[in-house]
């Protein structure tokens, strides 16, 4: 049964669907705390929620619109936070299609508008490689200056004292929630994929719950052409 994706402002959850939506969480991640879920979540301006034939949710993407101030111009995008799916609905485009219909026309907005995007684990960061033609930080090049200096401003400003500017990660100073053993481990035939070994070469300490900062520029002509009508019919297609 297909999923049913719908965003809706997080000021218009309901107790109850914040309660299904922790479970889920504190089902598939370890050191996950009820208060932490919960202050996280009220910074958040929208949450995609996906449900089932019964109604239940079965997985969620919480995100924030953010605006960043470098020197000589202002970037906007969106930031991520907790995501997750409940494993056996895996492969279901439901996220991604409500996500892409709601923030991609951001672009025309703003003119550039980007994914702010933390990668916990190896199947967040997949998703880069398999819709974006680029994104970073990738095994396929090196970052550009001035991409490098988003991800810095973006980690630095949601991450004060624990983005490392040197590896690009978030390293947390205290216990950080992670995802429970056997959810999506890096297996040997999994890091035989160039993707998943730069991954794993990036954020070593992604078992402790560290995150790699990445950033993709939200535009239809950065998508590869399967995923572009995958998410927006063959109206979309060049």
């Amino acid at each position: 049964m297909a999923l049913n994706g719908k965003l809706v402002r997080v000021d218009q959850l309901s107790p109850a669907e914040t309660g299904q939506m922790f479970h889920l969480m504190h089902t598939f991640y370890d050191n996950m705390e009820r208060a932490a879920f919960y202050s996280d979540l009220s910074r958040k301006d929208t949450c995609i929620l996906l449900r089932g034939e019964k109604g239940d949710i079965r997985g969620f993407s919480t995100q924030q619109l953010l605006h960043i101030d470098l020197p000589g111009e202002r970037v906007h995008g969106v930031f991520s936070g907790d995501t997750i799916i409940h494993p056996d609905e895996w492969g279901s485009l439901a996220l991604h299609k409500v996500f892409s219909r709601h923030y991609f026309p951001y672009g025309e907005r703003y003119g550039e508008f980007y994914w702010f995007l933390i990668s916990k684990g190896y199947k967040t960061y997949k998703i880069l490689p398999t819709f974006f033609r680029e994104f970073y930080p990738s095994c396929l090049g090196a970052v550009p200056e001035r991409e490098q200096r988003i991800i810095d401003a973006f980690g630095a400003l949601l991450y004060p004292g624990e983005y490392n500017p040197a590896t690009g990660v978030v390293e947390y100073h205290s216990v950080k929630d992670r995802l429970k053993p056997g959810v999506a481990d890096i297996t040997p035939r999994l890091a035989r994929d160039k993707h998943v070994a730069y991954f794993l070469r990036r954020n070593p300490g992604y078992t402790d719950g560290n995150d790699l900062v990445c950033l993709a520029r939200l535009s239809k002509v950065n998508l590869f052409p399967r995923p572009r009508t995958m998410l927006f019919g063959k109206e979309a297609e060049e």
